[in-house]
């Protein structure tokens, strides 16, 4: 079949078993070869760049934090070593001291070296644009761009697509601080990194260069991680005067983007948000 032919190119190893897992916008299997070893691959049917600029995140971020192995990307798979769950009681301490390690990374501007997706959607990275101005990137590149995604999505009515567009000038107000371009994960929820008894493995990136506080908004959205993580984290890299100010900015990227994704019930995260964006 099309899959062992496929896994066998890549691994040169035959295949004893493999294992569909549902990971909801790929087909993905974990696969066990010959050797013994496993495999991870996800396959789509598409031809893009999609797997291949996620095998390019991983390895980016894997410079800096633990990420799985990219044995193989072509524009129809990514293979990818296996890394096994398992249990560890000091988990939430190393997430938040990798994450601190993986926000040491730096960059003169803002965006990355090509667009990639959050999600299912487009997430446009200003390549080759050199911002220098968060404010202007975040604007422009996250917010306004999801907000005109949900005009045309019909998921907004008149009135809040006017006062959401309203949001530029407190944006623009708040986010005028000094920021150093930072590698971010860019996906950061409890379901995008891999607990081991060796440390986490990050996963599912929607990498870019951009505010280190950006990177925790999902954290705060949906939980799942403890204070250790938090104080890990900041015990090499503490927050910045007025964080919590800054916190709804950076959540109403992700609540548009989860309104765009699955529909009106994120609605009122975005209001809520815009909210707390404008006092």
């Amino acid at each position: 079949m099309y899959l062992d032919e496929l896994i066998q190119e890549h691994t040169h190893q035959e295949i004893n078993t493999y294992q569909s897992i549902g990971t909801g916008l790929f087909d993905s299997y974990k696969v066990n070869l010959k050797n013994n070893s496993n495999v991870f691959i996800k396959i789509q049917n598409n031809s893009n760049n999609d797997l291949i600029h996620e095998a390019e995140e991983l390895r980016i971020l894997g410079e800096h934090v633990k990420t799985p192995k990219v044995i193989a990307s072509t524009t129809h798979c990514i293979i990818l070593e296996w890394i096994e769950q398992s249990y560890n009681p000091s988990i939430q301490k190393e997430l938040g001291r990798s994450l601190s390690e993986l926000h040491l990374k730096h960059n003169d501007y803002f965006g990355f070296i090509f667009d990639n997706k959050i999600g299912s959607t487009p997430q446009k990275n200003a390549t080759k644009k050199n911002i220098k101005n968060w404010a202007d990137f975040f604007w422009n590149y996250r917010i306004k761009f999801q907000i005109d995604l949900a005009k045309k999505n019909n998921l907004l009515e008149l009135e809040q697509y006017k006062n959401l567009m309203n949001l530029k000038d407190s944006i623009y107000r708040k986010l005028n601080i000094q920021i150093r371009p930072t590698l971010l994960h860019g996906d950061l929820w409890s379901g995008n990194y891999v607990a081991t008894s060796s440390g986490p493995y990050f996963i599912d990136t929607a990498s870019y260069y951009g505010h280190s506080e950006a990177d925790f908004a999902l954290t705060y959205m949906f939980g799942g991680f403890s204070k250790e993580f938090y104080q890990s984290y900041e015990k090499r890299s503490p927050f910045e005067e007025n964080h919590e100010e800054r916190k709804p900015i950076y959540m109403i990227y992700h609540y548009l983007n989860h309104l765009n994704l699955f529909g009106r019930s994120y609605l009122g995260g975005v209001l809520n948000c815009y909210q707390k964006i404008i006092n």
